[in-house]
């Protein structure tokens, strides 16, 4: 018995036996068991007279295991045979093909036969010469060495010219995945330029043939065999000469109806995949049968929106897109080139929607596509003293009327018909939206100006005839060209048609029946065209009040949320009259049934936009009070629903709470001068020379207390991880500062909110990160020095340093905590340096935690602990007072050995070969600024602990010591010098990237 539970097989009988009784279609598992008995016969021979007994068998699942059998013996065995024996296998494979084809075999079997013939070509020691003949020969019962195939195929019924069709198309298709790397692969290869010819009389006998099988089995042997020669013979005319005088032949089955859908494949695979297969004279052939028999059929069936016209559709679009240059360049004097161009706008002016019952449509955008980069290559890369094409106002117009199409084809189905869609459906739908609009991008290059007027007309004109579904397909593309139009200030004038319309009254008069996706586009248009409005603000009065109403939508209130506050962003300076009716329509909204932690904090972030352009600063106070007022109303309910303790209310804390601090976060980020404007932050007059800011002041010290009061909700929500991102957030937009601001909190807060932290807070890494950004504002050339809040960061850091105890334990914090250390250099340094400090007693087990993360796996705590070591060698001497130098000196002394050996030791092998680079910056650094530095890395090359896979010995360390020392800090060569020793050292290859 098998694995399987079958039981082996002893005689042929027993085969026999066992697949009558255990074969089932779709059964592999039996296949292979049998076919594996076959193949564990005691000898090999017996294994090849076994399965040539078979092949007798009256039954024909026998006769297919056998002939599975002779395969997997080839594949395992072929190359072994002896030249009798492979002569033989030959010789009995063509004379059973030879009698199953003439007894009526099944299809099934001749065909796995077939496919074993190929496989003794490819895997025969002697080189089987003219197999399509020979084969053919034996069909006929002749001698089937015999090479004379031209009379033969004369003589060969129907039947077995199919066969051989079969077997002359698997040769090429198994030839074509050997590759040319042995010698005997290079000869079969070498072959097929004989064997061409016997497949071309063939192909050619089976397409000239009346029956239809036979031309549809010769069209398939001849792409086979063309898909061969592509990558085979791209510069062997002679051979592929034998192929091109089958395409006339092929051509004329593109006018029979009863093969005329094969050959449509045929020829579409071959333009889309090979076009240079064919000659001019053939493209001219080709482009007549569609101009005369593919074009009339498609154009009917896109009339009767028959889905059978897919494959003629299919068939112009490869033909179109294989002669875009003829189309382009011809449009007024090629019957081919109109033809493509005219098939083209019918497939878009044909009834239904893509992704429903219109593929064609999407499959077309591929022949747009090349045609427009085709005008556009040819426009931008000629000289400027080049005159402009002859043809290049028809191509204008072409395209003026594709932008129509286009937009007509983008228009979504009605609900009636929507509802009924798949989500493959509308995902195709989509789909094809956004590649027009891709395409549209590149026809707006040759057409500019002219193309927005013709969006704009459409999109005006749907508008007036209040064709809903028209007007939202014209906003969309006009969104999807708004970074464009943008970039060219002239071409922005016919967007007032637009702008200065009733659309914004009209979208936002919610009596009408107006589908949303419309109103959806609309207000992506507000978002998208912000700069436009923020310069022609008569138009913001419809915009803010569409948008406003919008937000009491449900299905329209977060796309109206976003566009609020990008048009906030981008008109803050002209909307600071109107912002006492924006604080009564936030609350309005807040009294409402859309209000949501999405919308609630994009709304707060526009207005407060708005209240960051009010001159002067002290004018912003009151607005922004209002602001804090209603995020102090969600920190007390959040508190209030923690202290209920049920499951539910404390989940609605957690998102009272984190809604809360996100929508501080927003008033925060959103008060930050914007880059594009120069801030005069005293208009009330600059302070004499030591005189306070106003947000210095005693009224602004108010606003920020009421800030920090927000904070308070972490004494519920301290636990949750999103709460300590949001107050992270709250802290970082006032790191964004250069001045004094109500969110530039004092540094005090931020170490507060650190230390209240333990190595179990949730987004611990954050707030590291927070700290990070604190110590990096304060180390700038001219910012104030902050020793104190400083050194309480590094305590803290110390302190989780020890609760971790090593750096894998969570990688992560451990990362954020060394990059908070190594943020003290070069400013901070002596920090670390005080003697008799709290600090100073930490500072060991802090070093020996960098060290253990350079020994470690883990790729991001290994790099922050080289680069704090690179930099801690290396220090500016000037920003370290003159009392911390000696002290940093000694701690060199005794932490350099120790670093040695962590060095050498990765580089010995154990690091990974793509932390090399970082390894090698505190290498460098020792071998530039400590002398000592040799003596350390000899004795770390030469400690018992120096550890690698392949033994190196003192010889080559030596050399390897000198090497590095010799290139004075050369950091590229000493890289190499690296990756040599490194290799050496794993014994494996040099290899450079």
């Amino acid at each position: 018995m098998n694995g399987n539970g079958v039981p082996a097989p002893q005689s042929i009988a027993d085969v026999e036996e066992l697949v009558k009784r255990l074969y089932k279609p779709g059964t592999p598992q039996i296949i292979a068991s049998i076919s594996d008995q076959l193949l564990k016969l005691q000898h090999s021979a017996e294994g090849w007279q076994l399965a040539d007994a078979l092949l007798g068998s009256s039954d024909q699942n026998v006769r297919f295991f056998a002939a599975n059998t002779f395969t997997v013996k080839l594949n395992n065995e072929g190359h072994s045979l002896d030249d009798d024996t492979a002569k033989s296998i030959q010789q009995r494979l063509t004379t059973w093909l030879a009698h199953m084809v003439n007894q009526g075999d099944s299809a099934m079997v001749v065909r796995k036969l077939c496919s074993t013939l190929t496989t003794y070509y490819v895997r025969s020691p002697v080189l089987w010469d003219r197999p399509i003949a020979a084969v053919a020969h034996s069909l006929q019962q002749n001698d089937p060495d015999s090479t004379f195939l031209s009379d033969t195929l004369l003589t060969l019924s129907q039947n077995q010219i199919v066969v051989l069709l079969w077997f002359a198309a698997t040769i090429a298709d198994e030839v074509s995945k050997l590759t040319k790397d042995s010698i005997a692969n290079a000869k079969i290869h070498d072959a097929m330029e004989t064997n061409v010819e016997d497949a071309s009389r063939l192909v050619h006998s089976a397409l000239k043939a009346q029956d239809a099988k036979l031309k549809a089995e010769g069209l398939k042997a001849f792409l086979t065999w063309v898909n061969y020669a592509q990558p085979m013979w791209p510069r062997n005319p002679e051979a592929l000469q034998h192929l091109r005088i089958l395409v006339a032949p092929a051509t004329e089955c593109l006018a029979s109806r009863e093969v005329q859908s094969d050959a449509l494949d045929v020829f579409r695979d071959i333009l889309e995949s090979y076009t240079s297969f064919f000659q001019p004279e053939h493209m001219h052939i080709i482009g007549r049968i569609v101009r005369e028999q593919v074009q009339p059929v498609l154009q009917q069936a896109l009339q009767d929106r028959n889905p059978e016209g897919l494959p003629y559709g299919q068939m112009i679009i490869a033909y179109g897109t294989a002669n875009v240059e003829e189309t382009a360049e011809h449009l007024d004097t090629s019957e081919h080139a109109a033809t493509i161009i005219n098939s083209h706008f019918e497939i878009l002016k044909a009834p239904g929607y893509p992704g429903d019952d219109d593929e064609l449509s999407i499959m077309s955008i591929e022949f747009w596509n090349t045609y427009v980069e085709y005008i556009n290559d040819t426009l931008f890369s000629r000289d400027t003293s080049e005159p402009t094409p002859q043809w290049l106002p028809s191509a204008k117009a072409i395209l003026t009327q594709l932008v129509q199409l286009l937009w007509a084809k983008m228009a979504t189905p009605p609900g009636h018909v929507a509802k009924n869609w798949t989500n493959d459906e509308n995902d195709a739908l989509r789909e094809f939206r956004l590649d027009a609009t891709d395409l549209m991008l590149s026809i707006h290059l040759c057409l500019g100006k002219d193309m927005l007027q013709k969006l704009v007309a459409l999109t005006v004109g749907s508008l007036y005839d209040k064709q809903w579904r028209a007007l939202e397909a014209g906003m969309f593309c006009l969104n999807a060209l708004a970074d464009n139009v943008l970039e060219e200030a002239a071409g922005e004038d016919p967007l007032a048609e637009v702008f200065g319309s009733a659309l914004f009254r009209e979208m936002g008069d919610f009596s009408q029946t107006i589908p949303s996706q419309a109103r959806r586009t609309a207000i992506d248009m507000l978002g998208s065209y912000g700069p436009y409005v923020e310069r022609h603000v008569e138009y913001l009065g419809d915009a803010i009040r569409f948008l406003f109403a919008s937000l009491e939508m449900a299905l329209l209130a977060n796309t109206a949320a976003k566009s609020i506050a990008a048009l906030c962003s981008a008109c803050r300076s002209s909307l600071t009259n109107e912002l006492d009716g924006f604080l009564q329509q936030y609350q309005r909204f807040l009294d409402g049934p859309t209000n949501d932690p999405y919308t609630k904090e994009r709304v707060i972030g526009g207005i407060a936009c708005i209240v960051q352009a009010l001159k002067p600063e002290s004018a912003k106070v009151v607005p922004l009070l209002a602001l804090i007022e209603h995020v102090e109303r969600d920190v007390q309910a959040a508190k209030g629903y923690a202290a209920s303790g049920t499951s539910d209310d404390a989940e609605m804390s957690e998102l009272m709470g984190v809604a809360a601090l996100s929508c501080l976060a927003a008033i925060g980020k959103s008060l930050q001068a914007p880059e594009d404007v120069l801030s005069d932050l005293y208009e009330d007059g600059a302070p004499a020379k030591g005189q306070l800011t106003f947000w210095e002041s005693e009224e602004a010290r108010g606003v920020q207390q009421r800030i920090m009061g927000c904070f308070s909700v972490l004494q519920v929500l301290g636990t949750h991880g999103d709460a300590i991102d949001a107050a992270c957030q709250v802290l970082k937009s006032g790191f964004a500062e250069a001045e004094p601001g109500p969110f530039v909190l004092p540094p005090s807060v931020t170490v507060s909110f650190l230390q209240q932290c333990t190595i179990q807070t949730p987004q611990l890494e954050s707030v590291l990160a927070t700290a990070y950004i604190l110590i990096t504002q304060h180390s700038k050339p001219n910012s104030k020095r902050i020793p104190d809040e400083v050194q309480a960061i590094c305590l803290q850091i110390a302190m989780f340093i020890a609760e971790l105890g090593r750096p894998n334990k969570d990688p992560g914090v451990a990362q954020g905590c060394i990059d908070l250390v190594t943020r003290l250099i070069p400013y901070y340094t002596y920090i670390l340096l005080v003697d008799d400090s709290p600090l100073s007693q930490q500072l060991p087990a802090m070093l020996d935690f960098t060290l253990q993360a350079i020994i470690g796996q883990d790729p991001f705590p290994k790099r922050s602990a080289v680069e704090f070591w690179a930099k801690l060698i290396r220090p500016r001497v000037d920003t370290i007072p003159e009392s911390a130098r000696e002290r940093l000196d000694q701690l060199i002394a005794v932490y350099g050995p120790k670093l040695a050996l962590t060095l050498m030791r990765q580089i010995g092998g154990w690091a990974q070969r793509s932390e090399l680079d970082f390894i090698c910056e505190p290498l460098k650094a020792l071998i530039v600024s400590q002398p000592a530095s040799r003596g350390w890395l000899e004795a770390a090359l030469l400690d018992a602990n120096f550890a690698t896979s392949k033994p190196v010995g003192d010889v080559e360390k030596r050399r390897f010591l000198m090497q590095i020392f010799g290139l004075r800090g050369d950091l590229r060569k000493t890289r190499e010098v690296v990756r040599e020793f490194y290799a050496a050292c794993r014994g494996v290859p040099v290899t450079y990237s």
